[in-house]
């Protein structure tokens, strides 16, 4: 019972961890995508 407890959670966990990359990396090129249109004729 407590293994399968310890399972789930560490899943979850590895989710949002993963989910915060994912909004790091779109905080950042969010910018970089943006300058780029500002740029480009």
């Amino acid at each position: 019972m407590q293994r399968t407890r310890a399972i789930a959670i560490a899943a979850v966990e590895q989710k949002a961890r993963q989910s915060r990359l994912i909004v790091a990396a779109s905080l950042l090129l969010l910018p970089a995508a943006l300058l780029l249109l500002l740029i480009s004729p």
